[in-house]
C-alpha cells in the first residue's frame, strides 16, 4: 500500500514540475470575447483564430466553446449591417459542424438568445454552402428590420434540423416561428413534411398539440386527397363547380385585382394555357378572391388583361368564402393542380413556368 501512495506521489510531482517548467495555460474563452467589442469581421476572425492556436489540440470543450463565441458573433454583426458590408463573406469560412444537442453548445445558447443563436449558425452553414445572404436568413419569422421573404429550402433545411435533436428550448423557440409560416404562406407539401419530426422528438407540451391541430387542419390539403369541391361563378354568373372538370387535369390561378404580383405573372400563365389549348384533356381556370363588392373590377381586369380565354371564376361573397377557407387560401398568387380523378396533385404548385409544365405533363401522362 505504501508503495502504491509513493507512486501516485511521484507522478504528482513530474505533473507539477512539466507545468512549472513553461506550459502555457489555457485561455479564458469566455473573458477574452465578452471583453471585447466588434466592428469587422476581421476582428472576429482574428480573436477566433488566436484563441484556436492557444487551445490547440487541448480541451475538446474550449473549442466547442470558441466556436460558439464565434458564431455568435458572426451572426451578431452579419444582422447588424444587415448582410450589407463586403466582409461578411468571410465570416462563413470557418464555421464548424455545432450539434444543439451538445450541453456546451446548448447551454451556451441558453445563456444568450436560443433561436437567435441557432439562427446565426445556420444562416452562417447555407452561406458556407454558397447561398447569399438574402438567401439564407430566416424566412421563418419576420423582425421590424427586415421585410418577409418567401420560406425556402434553407428554411426547411433548418426546421428539419431543429426538430431532429433533442434540444427542449430549441424545440419551443421554433414551434412559435412556424405559427408565422402557417399564417403567411399556409402549409405545402415541403412544410407538411416537418410533421414526422415535430411527433417523434418534440415533448408533449400545449403548443406542440396547437402545432399539430394546424397541421390536421391543412391534412385535406396535401397531394393524393381529394379535391374539396367549390361553387363559384363565371362570368356570366353561371354557377361552375370543380368537380364537373372531373377526368380533366385542372389548373388553378388563384388571383385578386389587387395584387399586382398577380397581375404580373398572368401573362405567363395565359401563354401556358395556350400550350395546351388542342389538349381536351387540360383546363384552366383562374379563381378570383376579390369580395363580391369588386365584381364590376374583376370584370373590366379580365377585358383589360386579355384573359378571356381562360375560364374565370368569382366566389361572389362578401366574406371568405368555403373555396378560401378549404385551401387555406392565405396569400396570392397562389396556384393549384388536381388530376383527373379529382384528387390533389397540388395546393402549392410553382408559378407558370417550367416547372408547373411539367408537373401538367406528368399528370397527364399517369
Amino acid at each position: 500500500m505504501r508503495q502504491r501512495f509513493t507512486k501516485i506521489r511521484v507522478l504528482l510531482v513530474a505533473a507539477f514540475a512539466l507545468l512549472q517548467g513553461g506550459c502555457t495555460p489555457l485561455p479564458n474563452v469566455d473573458e477574452a470575447w465578452e471583453t471585447r467589442d466588434f466592428s469587422s469581421s476581421q476582428e472576429i476572425i482574428a480573436l477566433y483564430d488566436s484563441l484556436a492556436q492557444e487551445i490547440g489540440n487541448g480541451s475538446s470543450n474550449l473549442r466547442t466553446k470558441n466556436m460558439c463565441h464565434y458564431v455568435w458573433n458572426s451572426g451578431e454583426y452579419i444582422f447588424r449591417c444587415r448582410g450589407k458590408n463586403s466582409d461578411i463573406v468571410e465570416l462563413p469560412d470557418r464555421i464548424e459542424t455545432l450539434l444543439f444537442d451538445d450541453s456546451i453548445v446548448s447551454n451556451f445558447m441558453l445563456a444568450r438568445d436560443t433561436a437567435r443563436f441557432a439562427d446565426h449558425y445556420m444562416t452562417l452553414e447555407a452561406m458556407q454552402k454558397g447561398a447569399t445572404f438574402e438567401e439564407a436568413r430566416d424566412g421563418i419569422t419576420v423582425t421590424v428590420f427586415y421585410r418577409a421573404k418567401g420560406i425556402n429550402n434553407h428554411d426547411y433545411d433548418k426546421l428539419r434540423t431543429v426538430f431532429s435533436c433533442k434540444n427542449n428550448a430549441l424545440h419551443e423557440a421554433y414551434m412559435r416561428k412556424l405559427f408565422f409560416p402557417f399564417r403567411n404562406s399556409g402549409c405545402n407539401e415541403e412544410l407538411y413534411s416537418i410533421r414526422p419530426l415535430i411527433e417523434k422528438n418534440v415533448a408533449d407540451t400545449p403548443l406542440r398539440q396547437q402545432i399539430l391541430a394546424l397541421y390536421d387542419s391543412y391534412a385535406p390539403t396535401m397531394p393524393g386527397n381529394p379535391a374539396p369541391d367549390a361553387t363559384l361563378k363565371d362570368v356570366n354568373g353561371k354557377e361552375q363547380t370543380l368537380s364537373q372538370y372531373r377526368g380533366k387535369v385542372v389548373v388553378i390561378d388563384i388571383w385578386a385585382t389587387w395584387c399586382s404580383s398577380c397581375l404580373a405573372k398572368m401573362p405567363a400563365f395565359i401563354e401556358l394555357s395556350k400550350e395546351f389549348e388542342n389538349n381536351s384533356n387540360v383546363k384552366f381556370l383562374t379563381v378570383s378572391i376579390d369580395r363580391k363588392s369588386a365584381k364590376k373590377q374583376w370584370l373590366t381586369t379580365i377585358k383589360k388583361r386579355n384573359m378571356q380565354g381562360l375560364t374565370n371564376l368569382f366566389p361572389d361573397c362578401e366574406v371568405e368564402s368555403p373555396f378560401e377557407s378549404n385551401y387555406h387560401i392565405s396569400g396570392v398568387p397562389r396556384y393549384m393542380i388536381i388530376d383527373q380523378e379529382g384528387k390533389i396533385v397540388t395546393a402549392y404548385a410553382p408559378g407558370p413556368g417550367e416547372d408547373m409544365r411539367q408537373i401538367i405533363l406528368k399528370t397527364l401522362n399517369r
